[in-house]
């Protein structure tokens, strides 16, 4: 137990003296809770609501789980399309990346004109803000195929292109690249999918803190935030184990 509080103080002395001078400042000050509420009330929002925010926080997951994924399976679609045809290729980088460019905040209001208010709006948002890098990285996979590679498939009568070409050689040679991809745009894609709860007015943490904002409830606002904050931290190191662990599978 000792130990286990030693490692605890070793890797979190800085977060723990931050809370702890938070919530002395809150208290010394008497400051009321809808301007700082002290992490003694955080944690305990989150304890007294903790089955509300077990079902908005997995809301969200799923949301953004559903978004990452449906934008990797898009990307690597359009890069092999783009990687097999090099004219095709020079039309869809600009699109994605004008789409790309276009900020959240300015591009929700575009889906909800099209597709309405409501969960499968996020589900939208994260597909299509996943998409871009998920694309990027697989297409600068499928081009990274090594020369000698190339050349051991000419020596033995197979073409460079084709369907076998890209499920011998290019889509093994992407796949650290893919792996890379859902390692960064993870958190991101909760964090996209947080954002447009927000301003969708949708279900998930991104709702709550906005609606516990508008009832004035910070520390439930407060304690949406932190949920969403681990739940990224989690996203991130869930991923990193995933890319470790298969990583070596592939690389040459």
């Amino acid at each position: 137990m000792i130990s286990t509080l030693k490692g605890i103080w070793t890797r979190y002395w800085g977060i723990l003296i931050l809370l702890a001078a938070w919530q002395f400042f809150v208290s010394i000050n008497n400051i009321n809770s809808i301007v700082a509420p002290s992490p003694q009330g955080v944690v305990l929002s989150l304890i007294n609501n903790a089955d509300y925010f077990a079902g908005e926080a997995l809301r969200t997951t799923l949301t953004a789980s559903g978004g990452l994924l449906l934008g990797l399976l898009l990307g690597i679609v359009i890069a092999a399309l783009a990687w097999s045809t090099p004219t095709l290729s020079g039309l869809l980088m600009p699109m994605a990346l004008l789409l790309r460019s276009i900020p959240i905040v300015a591009f929700v209001p575009i889906i909800v004109r099209i597709a309405g208010y409501g969960t499968h709006t996020v589900l939208i948002v994260t597909t299509v803000l996943s998409f871009f890098p998920c694309y990027v990285f697989a297409l600068s996979g499928f081009q990274e195929v090594a020369q000698v590679r190339k050349d051991f498939c000419r020596s033995v009568g197979c073409k460079t292109v084709g369907w076998r070409f890209f499920r011998y050689v290019a889509m093994p040679t992407a796949v650290p690249n893919i792996l890379t991809a859902l390692r960064v745009l993870a958190p991101t894609a909760l964090l996209v999918a947080l954002v447009a709860e927000f301003l969708i007015g949708a279900d998930g943490l991104g709702y709550v803190m906005l609606r516990a904002r508008s009832d004035l409830e910070m520390d439930k606002s407060w304690a949406a935030a932190l949920l969403a904050s681990v739940l990224s931290v989690t996203f991130f190191a869930l991923f990193s184990w995933f890319d470790k662990k298969y990583r070596s599978n592939w690389q040459a």
